[in-house]
């Protein structure tokens, strides 16, 4: 199990590594479509939708990455004021339930991405994408989060555990 997680902590940051270059290029883009416009008047197109579904990828790729590393914003208002052990078993519930609702994101989002693909939809604006390839990173990212998600929630169940 060791040698699992093992690898699914390298491919989670080999994913945060291609959020952070897919960053980059945005605001490179970005940066290069200002520039344009302001000396030549001029604007390229294509940007907006790109960085559109850059941003996109950048969350999905990134979010599992931010959650193992403690990243996520919390409101401890309730939690801090809690004794050790039931803050352990809210951890437990809450990783729990986070983790469906990132299973259920799993299994809607490869509907979404087969159903695109089987109809051949495309997003057509300035430049013709196939919409299955945009959306493939949903079902791909919460299945990495839903994995994070109970890892952390038995990690929560063995420490309420040895606690008692």
């Amino acid at each position: 199990m060791k040698s699992f997680w093992r690898l699914f902590d390298r491919a989670i940051e080999a994913m945060a590594v291609l959020a952070g270059l897919i960053l980059v290029l945005v605001t490179g883009a970005v940066c290069y479509t200002i520039f344009l416009r302001y000396l030549f008047h001029k604007t390229t197109i294509w940007i907006a939708q790109t960085t559109e579904y850059a941003l996109l990828w950048i969350v999905f790729l990134a979010a599992t990455w931010l959650l193992r590393e403690g990243g996520h914003i919390t409101t401890d208002i309730l939690h801090s004021r809690l004794q050790e052990k039931h803050r352990r078993a809210l951890d437990t519930l809450t990783h729990s339930v986070a983790g469906l609702a990132a299973g259920i994101m799993v299994l809607f989002g490869a509907w979404h991405v087969l159903d695109c693909l089987s109809n051949h939809v495309t997003d057509v604006r300035a430049v013709t994408v196939p919409k299955g390839a945009v959306f493939a990173i949903i079902p791909v990212g919460s299945l990495f989060l839903a994995f994070q998600f109970f890892r952390l929630a038995w990690n929560s169940f063995l420490a309420a555990r040895n606690r008692r």
